[in-house]
């Protein structure tokens, strides 16, 4: 079966399959790569040392995913490529990366430990972004239709999630039994097998029409920037969203501290896995009917309010604290779905409002994003865990009132963030489907300047006009 765009264009059932492969194997590994705190502290190191040593290379991040995102735009592959060459580098990087990353050896000194660490990190990241970034922006090139475009993303986004549920579900299981060196390698040759497939069957369309500069210099990356609002918007609630969804880097706290072993943290993985990929399934059909964006601010509201419950019934009771659970994260379903395609619709608005377009650029953006994320929620755990008087080591006997701490992280956290990122989307976040595939259209050629000033300027001012 192939789904047609309003353009003309059509992308083959292989092809989304193979797609939504990628993203199964691509988040299996970064779910394995989610428990690096754990490693950390599992190898000896100090809880607030591992925050301090996870938070050094976002600095490096800043400028490595920037620079990143403004090569992709300016680089332009044999056949007029300019994502998938990128994405076929960056699977190869990161496997080798994510295996070195877990084999700091457990008897080296100290300051051996934390060098090879960090480089291992370091390179890790690069690895990450030069994958993670073009496998995004592809959805820009495989098709202009935003609806099309809408559900090629939310079948990634879905595989996506059962890949960090496999991980988040077998990692407590495998891990006692291997080690983490051994099972790393495992997890690592899965995800690479799993990845492959898009790497040939994927195509990069070039649109016949095109009413923007596609290979922008510095000065035209600054404007498109500039004139993109919607996209910071975006990204400031992404990275809000990321830091309140804290489940899968405390569910082996969880089960360790709060339900008495770590394998228990594979019950309370199941009961968010559960939630998280029903809600990922049910995003696209909702999405039909509702705009997406109102459909992802219903299941944030709904998050909150589970997570409150969650925390004043507590977790002494197994089956209501992994019920209450598996409610709480259906806010993680919404937003990781939804927040992917708000930042797709942002390229059309960003081409729109300055006639350049810079896929690249936003989607490293977004990576970067993703990954600063990632290293501030594991500090905030680490920090969290040392403030409530967690002992590190694994094995380590808990003092009276982290049990407590730690549900409170769990529950109240989640909340909090919740909230704030819904009142920046509610008070600033204006683009609306309808609108971004008629941007869409004028971006593509298909329709005149003067028919989408007619659409849209009242709302977002005239086309080529900051």
């Amino acid at each position: 079966m192939k789904m047609k765009t309003t353009e003309g264009f059509s992308t083959g059932k292989r092809e989304r399959f193979a797609y939504c492969l990628f993203f199964l194997g691509q988040n299996i590994l970064w779910g394995y790569a989610g428990y690096v705190e754990t490693f950390l502290t599992d190898i000896g190191i100090a809880a607030a040392t591992a925050a301090l040593i996870l938070l050094l290379p976002k600095l490096w991040d800043a400028v490595n995913d920037v620079l990143f995102g403004f090569l992709m735009d300016r680089c332009t592959f044999p056949g007029g490529r300019k994502f998938l060459p990128w994405v076929r580098i960056g699977t190869c990087a990161v496997g080798i990366t994510t295996v070195a990353l877990f084999a700091v050896p457990a008897s080296m000194p100290q300051t051996g430990k934390l060098v090879w660490f960090l480089i291992a990190y370091i390179l890790f990241d690069i690895s990450y972004t030069i994958l993670d970034a073009p496998a995004y922006a592809l959805t820009t090139v495989m098709t202009s239709d935003v609806e099309e475009r809408t559900t090629i993303i939310a079948g990634g986004k879905l595989w996506g999630m059962v890949g960090s549920v496999v991980a988040t579900l077998l990692v407590p299981l495998l891990r006692p039994v291997l080690g983490w060196s051994a099972a790393c390698v495992v997890f690592v040759a899965v995800s690479v097998v799993l990845m492959v497939p898009m790497l040939f069957w994927v195509k990069e369309r070039s649109f016949p029409v095109s009413q923007y500069q596609s290979n922008p210099g510095l000065k035209e990356m600054l404007r498109y920037l500039k004139g993109n609002r919607y996209l910071f918007v975006a990204l400031v609630a992404m990275l809000l969203l990321g830091l309140a969804s804290l489940e899968q880097k405390m569910a082996i706290y969880m089960g360790r501290i709060c339900l008495g072993q770590e394998n228990m943290a594979t019950l309370v993985a199941g009961g968010a896995a559960v939630s998280v990929i029903l809600v990922s399934a049910v995003v696209p059909v909702l999405s039909r009917k509702w705009d997406k964006f109102y459909v992802m601010c219903a299941g944030l509201v709904f998050a909150i309010v589970m997570d409150i419950g969650a925390f004043f019934l507590g977790y002494e009771n197994l089956a209501v604290a992994l019920i209450m659970t598996t409610l709480k994260c259906s806010g993680l379903g919404f937003w990781s779905v939804v927040i992917y395609m708000l930042i797709a619709d942002t390229v059309e608005y960003g081409t729109y409002k300055t006639g350049t377009r810079a896929a690249g650029i936003s989607f490293s953006l977004q990576t970067f994003v993703a990954k600063l994320k990632n290293g501030l929620i594991g500090s905030v755990v680490l920090l969290s865990l040392s403030a409530v008087g967690f002992a590190e080591g694994e094995g380590a006997v808990q003092g009276a009132g982290v049990a407590d701490g730690v549900w409170a992280l769990f529950c109240l956290f989640p909340a909090a963030g919740f909230a704030l990122a819904l009142a920046i989307l509610l008070l600033f976040y204006k683009l609306r489907t309808r609108d971004v595939q008629i941007m869409a259209s004028y971006n593509n050629g298909t329709i005149p300047r003067e028919e989408a000033d007619a659409l849209l300027a009242e709302k977002y001012g005239p086309a080529g006009e900051l």
